[in-house]
């Protein structure tokens, strides 16, 4: 397993580009603050833990009511102590995580770990699965995927299906990345499987099936998935990311007027630079196909202020999304430039699929040929889609508005 970073070499590796915090609602240092404290009570003798616990001021760590992403939803909450102070301090590291303080949330969550392990195993794995995701945004894919399999191992032999779920999940996550649909597509069925009705792991699940049917070009099953999705959505940042996925399945259909409509409401929900990347990445394509120059241009701008952040993934996706955009208007100059930063980028972080669309988009660059026309004969035309799938193309217009 990835070793955590010390707290201040953790706070140093985040905050090197000290420009983005200029005017940033939130200081870093606030971070440090919770980080040092949780590796200083994963440090002390077990026995010792509970009393340095009740010593801190309520104010330091989140409200108690709120709880991570990854718990076992299937339990009741627990009210053991050390319990509940893992969650406050892994609640924090999600905060670090959306202002991108990636080491020091991985080093505050590992310390959660430590406190919890001999308390509450679901809880523990829980954690683990936590700091598979963190490492997952940092590009380093080899070690997200051992941290997800040796959690979904375990849990399933103890009993604890929801966790197990989740890291379902990020295996099918990991499989997005790597272009593997197959293997996609079963992880996110099995996650599904063990899911209760309503749950945020049938959420985690469906959108993983979403974006699956989204590549296989199955219009009615990513509508109907990403409208579940959408549905148990309980944030604007959750429901820009559906928005987007749903927007993604117009665009594919090549419903352009819908597409743009569903991702400009996207990117004024989205509040994160993960989440805006990405979207902004299918709305330079967009902004291609649909003859918006200047959609395309701020689409740049709006990224530029987003070169900094520690998410590669995002980025090279944001990249080859401009270069795309930028070839369907004509801009060849900028699209080579632009498919060249995303080649380099994803070859570094192993990034197979996104390598293999930039190298097939730069050859088209340098080589052009005649362009065919956009293919739209694997869905049909407006006139002869289901009053559902109808429905899920009108309501992404009604709700991005």
């Amino acid at each position: 397993m990835r070793e955590p970073l010390m707290p201040m070499v953790a706070y140093e590796t985040d905050v090197r580009d000290g420009a983005r915090w200029v005017g940033h609602p939130t200081q870093p240092h606030g971070w440090f603050s919770i980080t040092h404290i949780a590796v200083r009570v994963a440090s002390l003798p077990p026995e010792h833990r509970l009393r340095f616990l009740q010593t801190l001021p309520d104010e330091l760590l989140p409200d108690p009511a709120r709880r991570p992403t990854h718990v076992d939803h299937d339990q009741p909450r627990s009210d053991d102590p050390f319990v509940l102070a893992s969650e406050q301090f892994r609640v924090a590291a999600e905060d670090m995580e959306r202002d991108l303080c990636f080491e020091m949330a991985y080093a505050t969550v590992s310390a959660a770990a430590q406190i919890v392990a001999r308390h509450d195993a679901a809880s523990a794995l829980s954690a683990t699965n936590h700091l598979a995701r963190i490492v997952r945004q940092l590009g380093e894919t080899a070690t997200a995927e051992e941290m997800y399999q040796q959690v979904a191992e375990e849990a399933d032999q103890r009993g604890f299906p929801c966790v197990a779920g989740y890291a379902l999940g990020g295996l099918g996550n990991l499989a997005i990345m790597r272009g593997n649909r197959p293997a996609q597509l079963q992880l996110f069925s099995r996650a599904l499987a063990v899911a209760r009705l309503d749950s945020p792991l049938e959420s985690v699940a469906r959108w993983g099936l979403m974006n699956h049917a989204l590549a296989m070009n199955s219009l009615a099953d990513a509508l109907l998935h990403g409208w579940r999705v959408y549905d148990l959505s309980a944030s604007d940042e959750e429901r820009a990311g559906v928005l987007h996925n749903l927007a993604s399945v117009a665009l594919r259909a090549h419903f352009i007027t819908e597409a743009l409509a569903g991702l400009e409401g996207a990117l004024r929900l989205a509040k994160t630079a993960r989440v805006w990347l990405s979207v902004a990445a299918t709305a330079a394509e967009a902004a291609g196909r649909g003859g918006r120059i200047s959609l395309l241009m701020t689409l740049e701008e709006g990224g530029r202020r987003h070169g900094g952040a520690p998410i590669p993934f995002e980025h090279g996706q944001w990249l080859l999304g401009l270069a795309q955009g930028w070839t369907m208007l004509g801009g060849l100059e900028a699209a080579e430039r632009f498919t060249r930063e995303a080649r380099d980028l994803a070859l570094r972080h192993e990034f197979h699929e996104l390598s293999f669309r930039a190298e097939e988009l730069l050859s088209q660059i340098i080589t052009p040929v005649k362009k065919a026309p956009l293919a739209t004969d694997t869905f049909p035309s407006w006139e002869n889609l289901s009053e559902s799938t109808k429905t899920g193309l009108t309501r992404l217009s009604t709700v991005a508005a």
